[in-house]
């Protein structure tokens, strides 16, 4: 949705691109209820439910999660994160 409203630039169709990073060795994690609950519980992080689904994710993998989004870089929660602008 980000690349079809111009938001972002995939270097190819959003599909290809997928399939691309699924061949190099990308994970997928299905987004499951005990991750769904997780994500309405952060306190203080901003509404969007994609973002707070992403947040949940590497929080209850115990994974880091690099992001170049300045609203979940700045969120006091407890999660490690790594800058991508940065990279």
């Amino acid at each position: 949705m980000l690349a079809q409203r111009g938001r972002i630039t995939l270097p190819s169709p959003a599909d290809v691109w997928r399939a691309d990073w699924l061949e190099a060795g990308l994970v997928e994690i299905a987004l499951d209820g005990r991750i769904a609950i997780l994500a309405s519980r952060l306190e203080d992080l901003h509404r969007d439910p994609a973002d707070r689904f992403i947040v949940a994710t590497a929080m209850s993998r115990g994974l880091p999660l690099m992001t170049a989004d300045e609203r979940i870089l700045d969120w006091r929660g407890q999660l490690e994160r790594m800058d991508a602008r940065e990279r």
